[in-house]
């Protein structure tokens, strides 16, 4: 595809439906989570929403690799060279899905809590709730675990703050509409516009089947088979 067809304006596919819907239900657990513990002090109720995200994260995981183009890790993850290149504002066109320094925000968001929740299955409040898998690690494990799942979460609001601060610098000062795009799928392009990842390939339905029923899998387990888990993993 040419220059000059890049520049014409038009509206094009950039996200598609399951990373859509896994963003917006990120968004909607991880403020339920915060809503439950801090707010409610609903701990059951905590635990079982944070099982509920554990799948959804397991879903990105592998949706990361069998999943479109603009979800997938080998297409986003770049070099850090180009990373640079970026901030230096070489060859800054328009990034369909996530922008080099983008990427980097996901992956730590990913990250964050991909921690929460592990440290979750291990975590003991020492009254009434501990997590699935707690009886079967030591006390002092259980403690630390308990520690770095109240630590992580301020590093995890840290972090979608930076979030929120760089969407809204894109939404307004830069006048790129991501979050229409993350609602419709679509962006549209200007035409003094041109496109960087040309060429999208998106998954299709039989993908998405497996993601789900691996993520809908790890769930099951977790809540009603936790001591089968631990038997996999050789805990004791």
């Amino acid at each position: 595809m040419s220059t000059s067809e890049n520049s014409v304006s038009r509206k094009v596919k950039v996200w598609d439906l399951p990373t859509r819907l896994f963003h917006w239900l990120l968004v909607i657990g991880v403020f339920a989570m915060w809503l439950t513990a801090d707010v409610l002090d609903r701990l059951g109720l905590h635990m079982a929403i944070g099982l509920a995200l554990l799948g959804l994260i397991v879903f990105r995981l592998v949706w990361g690799f069998i999943g479109s183009d603009t979800a997938r890790f080998a297409q986003f993850v770049r070099h850090p060279k180009h990373t640079l290149a970026y901030l230096r504002g070489v060859n800054r066109g328009v990034w369909l899905g996530h922008n080099p320094l983008g990427a980097l925000s996901v992956l730590a968001l990913i990250f964050s809590v991909m921690v929460q929740l592990v440290t979750g299955l291990f975590a003991n409040d020492q009254i009434f709730n501990e997590g699935p898998l707690s009886d079967y690690v030591s006390e002092s494990t259980q403690d630390l675990m308990s520690l770095i799942h109240g630590i992580n979460f301020n590093v995890l609001l840290g972090l979608i703050a930076l979030h929120l601060l760089a969407i809204a610098f894109h939404q307004f000062k830069k006048h790129e509409p991501l979050v229409q795009a993350m609602i419709t799928g679509k962006r549209a392009l200007q035409p003094d516009e041109t496109v960087q990842n040309q060429n999208l390939r998106f998954a299709g339905w039989f993908a998405f089947v497996i993601a789900a029923l691996i993520g809908v899998g790890v769930w099951y387990l977790m809540s009603y088979h936790a001591s089968m888990v631990a038997g996999w993993l050789g805990l004791h």
